[in-house]
């Protein structure tokens, strides 16, 4: 049987049970929409600043692309300070899925400093205290979940907010809802045919996992790497198509050893720039006459969100069947929690 067929053997790995909070996605994205959340007084901002870390920050690299026609200056901002052009003509949307994330909370302090607007999000912790003492508009979502796997909760409230002031016009949420769930029965574990997830896992076990995007695409490959470093504890690299054309691909040759095992992943979108689609073409030409393998995936869906998300559902998917083959627990992060701990010292 193959191991990534086999219930019993993923079940005993997967001591907290990861495989359910995959499968429950959708309904997670329903909830968090369906939040009744705190509204602005305010609709007009010179920008718009998140401030989060690890999978508390991805939302706002999605919601930056989704909103990207829009003339707000949308910025997300991973550190303990914000940036100087934040002021009291700014939002700042601190998300800290714990609410004890300390470069968050320096941030949300920062913000009033500043005089800026502040809507915030955790599902409790110092955030939520500080936003009520405060009298910040918060979102308070469901707890008991990693951070990693509460991306719904995250991102939906915020997707929410932006459309109800007019930065994202309104869409068919319903059509995006049935898209999730439509990739999560494609990928599930009793799914044992036509699973990419399971494949390309097979295909990057004991190699070293390459994503390549354009900018559009990029959030995705975003998670994608901190989903193999959490969920599989197996390193990866990304670059942004133009970027990493005018670098990173005079360095596919040395050393040979790991040149030899690594595997490339290009995420394409349909309304890719056309020089990032030529671009990619001629870096896949480049690649192959090394006898590198590419695996090209291309984005599904209608709405920026959609399609967004039909790549991170499989990246999601993939990370957790690479952990079983690399015969460890996903959700196990004692690095982390090592280093929270000797923080708080």
């Amino acid at each position: 049987m193959n191991a990534l067929d086999d219930i019993d053997k993923i079940r005993q790995l997967d001591k907290s049970n990861m495989k359910n909070m995959l499968d429950e996605f959708s309904l997670q994205c329903k909830d968090a929409w369906n939040i009744n959340i705190p509204l602005l007084s305010k609709k007009n901002f010179d920008c718009i600043c998140f401030c989060g870390m690890g999978g508390s920050a991805v939302g706002g690299d999605i919601i930056k692309q989704v909103a990207q026609n829009n003339p707000t200056i949308i910025y997300v901002n991973r550190g303990y300070t914000l940036p100087s052009f934040v002021n009291e003509k700014s939002l700042v949307i601190p998300v800290s899925y714990s609410g004890n994330t300390e470069e968050t909370i320096s941030c949300y302090n920062d913000a009033k400093n500043k005089k800026a607007s502040i809507w915030s999000i955790s599902c409790g912790g110092i955030l939520e205290e500080l936003s009520q003492k405060d009298g910040i508009s918060h979102v308070k979502v469901q707890k008991g979940f990693p951070p990693r796997c509460a991306l719904g909760y995250l991102f939906f409230p915020v997707l929410n907010l932006f459309t109800k002031l007019g930065i994202i016009k309104e869409f068919e949420i319903e059509n995006t809802f049935s898209v999730i769930k439509k990739f999560i029965d494609v990928y599930r574990v009793e799914n044992k045919t036509a699973n990419m997830a399971k494949e390309f896992a097979g295909k990057i076990w004991n190699k070293n996992p390459i994503i390549y995007s354009g900018p559009f695409l990029f959030p995705a490959a975003i998670r994608w790497k901190t989903q193999f470093a959490e969920n599989s504890k197996n390193v990866s690299f990304i670059n942004e198509f133009s970027e990493l054309n005018h670098n990173e691909i005079m360095s596919w040759n040395f050393p040979e050893f790991l040149v030899a095992n690594t595997k490339f992943f290009f995420l394409r979108d349909e309304n890719d720039h056309p020089r990032i689609k030529q671009r990619m073409d001629l870096t896949e030409k480049i690649l192959s006459d090394k006898n590198l393998e590419i695996i090209n995936i291309s984005s599904y869906g209608k709405h920026p969100v959609e399609k967004i998300l039909s790549l991170i559902i499989l990246g999601d998917w993939l990370s957790f069947y690479l952990a079983i083959l690399n015969n460890i627990d996903p959700t196990e992060i004692k690095e982390i929690t090592y280093l929270k701990t000797e923080l708080s010292k």
